[in-house]
């Protein structure tokens, strides 16, 4: 009988409420814990779970965690705007590596917003961090808006004028508004039928935006929000840990984005999968899976 993985959930309690996390695997394992962190913000964890599942599957112990704000923590809608931040979110990061006793080896990986978060933490030299994998993500929101900007201009004129009187009037409600955006998501956040992990997260973001409308903004074509200046780029030389990027082709956080950062990270490694748009772990997991588990191997972590 093979034995039994051990797999459990918890909740950190801290000054802001509770977060919640879920541990599949041995953390006394002898390989490196990964931390998966999601994206939005404000997107439960839901969504990521692929990408837990399929690094479980290496043997590998992953933790998981809803960020303070969305899912099963404490959600704390009336907080205002400024309340949200890259610093509160990093703070939570840093209690929970303590509360489960792995800040002095762990491995971080983070999907879009989650990169975003990773990437904050890592430019701060933590001695515990082993290792990075940003999936889907970039330093800079400024230099990336150039990126985005494009891609609505490849937009199909009915959805691309959408999107221009939208942004313009500050109304993202109108049904045309709606068609562009479900448009832009098939070609360029996920290709493929949504999972059932995937729809759920999403449709907990609609229920409960506060986070993701305070840091980005109603719509992912216009961060409008505290991220819209967010900008590490000139610190990415302070990261000496293996670092792994991993995109799609047809991704939003485009693949001209992810050349440039491969580029100011000593040693950072780049794989761009061919079908896949941002959720690539969803659109294509068997490749996926086995870029991140052989980058591991072989960087011995």
């Amino acid at each position: 009988m093979a034995e039994q993985v051990p797999d459990y959930t918890g909740t950190m309690n801290w000054e802001h409420g509770s977060t919640w996390y879920r541990v599949v695997g041995d953390l006394k394992s002898k390989l490196t814990p990964a931390v998966v962190i999601h994206g939005g913000p404000g997107a439960p964890h839901n969504y990521v779970l692929g990408i837990v599942h399929l690094i479980a599957m290496t043997g590998r112990p992953v933790i998981v965690y809803d960020q303070i704000g969305c899912g099963q923590s404490t959600h704390l809608s009336d907080k205002p705007s400024d309340f949200w931040s890259v610093e509160l979110f990093k703070a939570e990061l840093n209690l929970l590596l303590k509360e489960l006793k792995i800040s002095k080896e762990y491995i971080l990986v983070g999907q879009s917003w989650g990169g975003i978060l990773s990437f904050a933490h890592a430019v701060e030299k933590p001695k515990g961090l082993k290792g990075l994998v940003i999936a889907n993500s970039l330093a800079s929101v400024p230099k990336w808006l150039p990126e985005i900007e494009r891609l609505v201009s490849e937009l199909p004129a009915v959805h691309r004028k959408a999107v221009h009187k939208g942004i313009k009037e500050g109304v993202y409600t109108a049904p045309e508004f709606q068609a562009a955006n479900d448009y832009f998501t098939t070609q360029h956040l996920v290709r493929v039928p949504m999972t059932s992990d995937v729809s759920e997260g999403f449709g907990q973001l609609a229920v409960n935006p506060t986070v993701y409308e305070a840091m980005w903004g109603p719509v992912e074509f216009a961060p409008i929000g505290s991220l819209r200046t967010w900008d590490v780029e000139a610190q990415l030389k302070n990261i000496k840990v293996p670092t792994l990027l991993i995109n799609g082709k047809f991704d939003e956080v485009t693949p001209k984005t992810q050349k440039r950062l491969v580029k100011k990270i000593k040693g950072a490694e780049w794989v761009c999968l061919p079908y896949s748009s941002h959720l690539s772990w969803v659109e294509e997991p068997a490749a996926w899976i086995n870029a991140v588990s052989e980058f591991l191997k072989r960087k011995k972590l």
